[in-house]
Formats: C-alpha cells, structure tokens, sequence
C-alpha cells in the first residue's frame, strides 16, 4: 500500500509540473512579434512558477537577453526563430517564436557626395548608374541607391555634356550625373596573356607527414565515402525521378530549405579537384556516375510543364520568378547562388577530368540564363542584384564568362555581363573603397567574375576593378590571419580590433579571396599577393578543417577572446561547402611558371615536376623552424629560379647553393633571382630569419596579434576577456620560451605561464589569437 501512494503522489506531481508549464506557456505573451522595432521583454518566470530560458537561432539581431539589433536599412526584415524552454519540477517543454525584425528606416546623414561623371555614346541606349557613392556623417562610404528624374534610361543626339539630377532612395537628398556625349566610344582593352601560369594540380604533389597532405588525405577519406544518391535526392526529386532509396540531405540543403542544391555542386567541384590532385579513380568513377545523373535530371525538367529547356536545380523555376518581383531573403534564398554552384561544378568536371556531358549540361545552363535574362530590363536587373542575400549570385559571371571561352556563344558572355552589379561596380571603377556594409562573400566572387570578363574580352576596366577590390580588402579589411568580414559583413576600412568576435572570418570568403588572388598573381607576379595567399592559406584555410574525415569546416573563425573552432558537419552551409574543396587546393599556387622561369612562391613541403623543363624541383621546410628551406634539383637545365622572399622574414637572412652563400638580394617585385645552368642534384637552402613578431589591429594598437614566419600563433586559454601581456618588439624574443613536445611550433609566455601554438594547430581548445599588450 506505502509504495501505491508513493506511485501515484508522484504520478500526480508529474500531472501537475505538467499542468503548470502547460499554463505558463499559453499565457505567457511576448507582444506583436511580427514586426517588432524595439527590444523584447522576455521573462525568466512564468506566471505561474516556470523557469524560462531562451535561445535564439540569430544574435545578430535578437540576442538571448531581448536585445533587438534592427537590420541595416537595405537589407530587408529577418525572422528569426526565437526558443523557450520552460522546466517546472520535472517538466521540460519548448515553444518557438517566430520574431520578425524590421529593417532600420533609412536615415541616412550624407557629408559629401562623390561626383558622377559618365560618357555616352550618340544614339545608343544609355543606362545611368543605379547608385552614387556617398560618405556619411559618420564617416562611412556607402554606395546608395538613386531614384533618377524620368528613370535611368537616356538616350542623347548631341554631343557635348548634360547634367541630369536625381534623389537619393527614400530621402530628399539631391544628387546630380554628368554625361558626357561622344559620336563614338571605344573599351580599352588590353592583352589578356597572363605573365605566369600556374601548373596542372597532378603536377604537384604534397609531401607525406605534412599538415596540408593530412587535410588533403582526410577530405579524399571523406570524399570516397559520400553516398552520390544522396546528392542527387534534390534534383531527382524536383525533376520527378526516383530518388532510389536514398536519405535526405540535411541543414541547408534539406528538401524544405530554399538554398538546396548548392553542395551538390560544390561536391562536384570537388571531386574534380581531388582527381587532378590524387589521380584516385574512385573518384573519377564518382564524377562520371553524378554527371550521368544531372544530364538525366535536365532532361526530366525539360519534359516537365513549366519548366524551361536547359533548367537544373534542386527545386523548380520559381524562386527564380519571385526573385523578378523582388521577393527579399528569407522568403527566397539566392537562386542564382546556387546556380552558380552547379554551373562551377559542371566546368570543374570538365576542366579535370575533359567530361563532355558536363560541358553539354553548362551549355544549355546557359542558354537557359541568357534567355531568362535578356528580357528583363535593366532596371529589374540592377534590382534583383542588389539585393541583400536573395540577389546574391556567388560568381556565376565568372562561369558564364569561362563557358563563353569554351562555346564562343556571345549570348554567354552577353549573360555574364548581365550581372554586372552597380553596387559594386560603379565606387570600384572610381577607385572608391565602399565595400563596408556589403556582404563580404556575396561580392567577393562577383570581382572573380568581372576579372574573369576581362580574361575572355581583354577589357581593362574589368582588370583595373578586380585590383582595386583586392588592393582594398587587403589593406584595410583583413584581420591577421587572412580572414575578412564579421557577421558575414565587410566593416569600414581599418576597423579590425573593434570587431573581434565569435563571427569573424567567414570562411568561404577566404576561399574566394584565394582564388581571385591566384588568378591577379598570373598577371602581375608579385610577393605582395603571395604573401597574403600564404597568412591566409596557411592561417584560416588549414585552420578551418575537422582533424578527423568528416567534411567538416568552420563557418567563421572565432576571434573574440576565449574563442572556440566548431565544425559543421551535417549542416552544408557554404562554408561547408568550400570546405569540401579547400584542402584539394593547397598545391595550387606554390609554384608558377613563365617561359624562362620557375616562381617558388609558398613554402610547402612538395615536389614539382616541370614535364616541358624535364625537371623536378623537391621542396622542404624545417616543420620547426618555418624559416629554413631546402629545394633539391633532379634533372638538368638553364632557366631562373624565383624565390620568394616572405614579409615576415627579418634583415638577418642566408641562401647557399651547393654550400656556397650566394646573393640573396630581392628583386623588385620581392623575389630572390638565380640564373644557372641548373645540374641535377643541386641544392638551395634559405635560412629566412624567422623570429617572434607582433601585428597591431589598425583601429586599436595595443590589440596585437604574435606571430612566428608565416604562422599566426594561438593563445591557449579559457579566458573570456582578452589576455593583458607586457609584450614589447624589443624583448619580444626574450619573453617566450621555444618549447619542444606534441607540438611542432609552440612558445611558452614565461611571466605568465602562457602556451601559444599556430591557430592551425588548435582543435577543441579554446584560444586567443588577439591579446592586449600593456
């Protein structure tokens, strides 16, 4: 009887914990959450005694105290899921709100506006720019939109100059363009022959025992074990295939998310890569059987009604349609983003491996977009692209634009240059950097398609805008190790140490800055690009990878002190996206070449087989001491050798050949020449004066970063403030202990017992790579 009451005295205390969260959650009222403009109210108690607790899925702009940070105007409303847990005894029950955000109503305060000064042709379609470049009050350069007097399409029958007026959007703010007026205007174009070309991926091999060869591994590990039917569920299940049995995919690329399809491609793209770099032919049997697919899957959309022929993606034509009305993020999510993913996996896959299907797949791809786009005028267009997220079209300029160098279909380049983006474009051409505010990976690829633009026309205002946007980044929007952007968000030029968070360092941002970096390299060989390809490669990108044969990748890259690496593994974002295809990337740019010499431009343990020179070139580096380098010759030949000379190499520096000190002056493009007739087994051995160096953010000097060579070094730590260390330049050697044990690179602060390690290093541990220096 005792035991009885004991059962049901507790049956009817869960009845009742029950009962009471049951209450609580039904009275509970947070306000009208469908356009919320202030900060919430949201209780830790409910009414009736339940503990509450929050989450939200964006802090961005609902933090999980209430705090609302409305959206930059521009950007549109943002609905994010906001979670309450409530718990009473034993009880444990969820509620998700559903909390819209309003956009910030445009109050804008302008100081100057930079002049509009245009040229026109006679008797041609003339189309005003869609925006003026404007700095604030504030101090902040933006390009802002313009409502021009009787639209922005002109067209002139006189020479000479005219000015037309406007307002700037959703204000009363004037703003004027001169037009000047000529019978006839030419492009300046120039020669579009690179100075330096780049090796094919299989012609470089990583050494064995390497940080980059085990990340190069465990992405092939992980590569072989990708179930292909689940990569194709998407696009077999939206062209009404049977999708054979296979699971769905997950996170973003889910069949309920409106971004699906986009790993697919870089999955493609992907496995390319891995073929060029390994010569695995599981792989290649991998590529044939998806490509096999896709082609089955364009054909299906063809057949369907409402459907268009060429159509491939993972969902059908109507985020496409939505995006013409102007539909803003979330309701849609970046239709051409993923476009381009397929598209750059398509090309990929031919590039590599020479796949037929898949250059026939891209061909009618895009004739699909040309005809898709070429009926929209060009106020549509100019709209669609610059719109926050749901404009965002990754680089399918650059696919249409290297499409058209295979085809030499002109409605391939006439569809690249559709998407040009005035947003972008119009303060780039002027050489005005206002990128702060942008989106960082939504403009990044679109400066790789316009530089890809200028590949296929030879037009120099494609190649000049490319320089500018990177000159840019890198002077001003980059923290130290390589990484851009925070909350996924180019900041103004120079403010760094203010924004160190959990949010910095978009990783796919790295991804394409590397690639737009490589391909300026080709035109302008210069140590000034390989040595931001090297902080950021060898600082972000091999930091951004699982250490075990997961696929997973950072999204950002912590900075905030105390911060921590998490990895996304079943959530296909973008950056894991790019992530599948990072690690097959590292041989891409460690050496180049021209008709006389061979550029040695990152110090990564490889070798090199120049098959037109018959020679092999064996690099290796001190895993220890960064600074010391040896490269081995095999084979014979007279030609130069182009060492690059690092930043962070120190005055105190040696180079012998065969044991004798040789010249190690750098030349003006800060490569160490040497010119011999090269005998097989010679040796070359650098001795860079590597030492322990601080890097100051430029807003905040005291906010300071240690580094060692090419690495950017760790602080292991707990801590959530930031380190306060008397570090100085001048005893900076003195304050640190080398120390020797499971890490190859590791220095000791003494005073305060401190370990620091290469950020690439750092797994789980939680780390500083910032530190106040007092």
């Amino acid at each position: 009887m005792k035991k009885s009451f004991s059962l049901g005295q507790d049956m009817s205390t869960v009845k009742e914990d029950e009962r009471i969260v049951r209450m609580d959650i039904e009275t509970l009222y947070l306000g009208n959450l469908a356009t919320v403009e202030f900060d919430l109210r949201l209780p830790l108690k409910g009414k009736y005694g339940s503990k509450i607790t929050w989450t939200s899925e964006d802090s961005r702009f609902l933090h999980e105290d209430g705090s609302v940070t409305r959206p930059k105007y521009g950007i549109g409303k943002r609905t994010v899921p906001l979670h309450a847990t409530f718990q009473y005894g034993g009880c444990v029950k969820e509620k998700v709100y559903e909390v819209t955000i309003l956009e910030e109503k445009n109050k804008i305060q302008v100081s100057r506006i930079y002049p509009t000064r245009l040229k026109a042709e006679l008797g041609r379609t003339f189309y005003l720019p869609a925006v003026a470049v404007v700095e604030t009050v504030e101090g902040e350069v933006i390009s802002h939109a313009v409502d021009w007097e009787q639209g922005e399409e002109r067209s002139f029958e006189e020479p000479g100059s005219v000015m037309i007026q406007g307002v700037l959007k959703d204000t009363a703010i004037p703003v004027s363009a001169e037009v000047w007026t000529a019978a006839k205007l030419e492009r300046e174009t120039i020669d579009t022959a690179p100075t330096a070309n780049s090796f094919p991926a299989g012609a470089v091999i990583l050494k064995d025992g390497t940080a980059f060869k085990a990340a190069q591994d465990r992405s092939l590990a992980f590569l072989k074990e990708v179930n292909d039917d689940q990569m194709l569920y998407n696009f077999r299940a939206a062209a009404g295939l049977d999708t054979r049995g296979a699971p769905e995919m997950t996170g973003w690329d889910s069949p309920d998310c409106l971004l699906r399809g986009h790993t697919t491609g870089h999955y493609l793209s992907a496995l390319a890569l891995c073929y060029a770099a390994t010569g695995d032919e599981d792989i290649k049997q991998k590529v044939e059987y998806m490509i096999a697919s896709l082609k089955e899957c364009q054909l299906a959309f063809a057949s369907k009604p409402g459907f268009h022929d060429g159509f491939l993606s993972g969902y059908s034509e109507e985020q496409f349609d939505l995006l013409e009305r102007f539909t803003r993020y979330p309701e849609i999510w970046a239709p051409y983003y993923t476009l381009h993913k397929i598209f750059a996996g398509l090309l990929d896959c031919y590039r590599h491996l020479g796949n037929s299907t898949a250059l026939a797949i891209a061909d009618k791809l895009g004739d699909w977009v040309y005809r898709r786009l070429s009926r929209l005028s060009n106020r549509v267009l100019k709209t669609m692209w610059g719109m926050y997220i749901a404009g965002e079209f990754g680089g399918i300029n650059e696919s249409l634009a290297e499409l058209y160098t295979i085809t030499h279909k002109p409605e391939h380049l006439a569809a690249a240059r559709l998407f040009d983006n005035d947003r972008l474009f119009v303060p780039m051409r002027a050489e005005i950097d206002a990128i702060g505010g942008l989106h960082a990976n939504q403009h990044i690829p679109q400066v790789i398609g316009a530089l890809k633009i200028f590949q296929a026309t030879g037009e120099k205002e494609y190649y000049d805008m490319a320089r500018f946007f990177w000159q840019a980044v890198t002077d001003a929007h980059t923290y130290s190790i390589g990484g851009t952007g925070e909350g996924e968000m180019f900041r103004q030029p120079g403010r760094i140490g203010e924004y160190l968070s959990d949010k910095t360092a978009e990783t796919c941002a790295s991804y394409n800055m590397l690639k737009l970096t490589k391909a300026l390299f080709a035109y302008g060989p210069s140590a000034e690009y390989m040595d931001y390809y090297e902080r950021t490669m060898f600082n972000h990108i091999l930091a951004s990878c699982d250490h075990k044969p997961t696929g997973g990748s950072t999204y950002f890259m912590p900075l905030a002190p105390g911060g921590a690496k998490s990895f996304d593994v079943a959530g296909n974002t973008c950056c894991h996206g790019t992530g599948l295809e990072n690690h097959m990337k590292y041989t891409e740019a460690v050496y180049f070449y021209d008709e006389s010499a061979l550029y040695v431009n990152l110090f990564v343990p490889s070798t090199i087989h120049w098959r037109e020179r018959q020679v092999k070139l064996m690099l290796d580096v001190d895993t220890r001491t960064p600074g010391n380098v040896s490269l081995r010759m095999e084979g014979t030949g007279a030609f130069e050798l182009k060492i690059r000379r690092p930043y962070w190499s120190g005055p105190d520096c040696r180079l012998e050949i065969n044991g004798q000190e040789a010249d190690m002056a750098a030349d003006s493009k800060g490569y160490i020449c040497v010119s011999r007739d090269w005998q097989d087994g010679d040796e070359i051995k650098l001795f860079l004066d590597c030492r322990l160096r601080l890097e100051a953010a430029p807003d905040r000097k005291e906010r300071v970063s240690l580094a060692y060579g090419p690495y950017i070094l760790a602080a292991l730590s707990e801590a959530k403030d930031y380190l306060r260390l008397p570090l100085r330049e001048e005893s900076l050697q003195e304050s640190f202990i080398k120390e020797t044990g499971q890490h190859e690179i590791a220095f000791r602060y003494v005073a305060d017992d401190v370990l620091f390690i290469p950020l690439a290093h750092v797994y789980h541990e939680r780390y500083h790579v910032y530190v106040d220096r007092v």
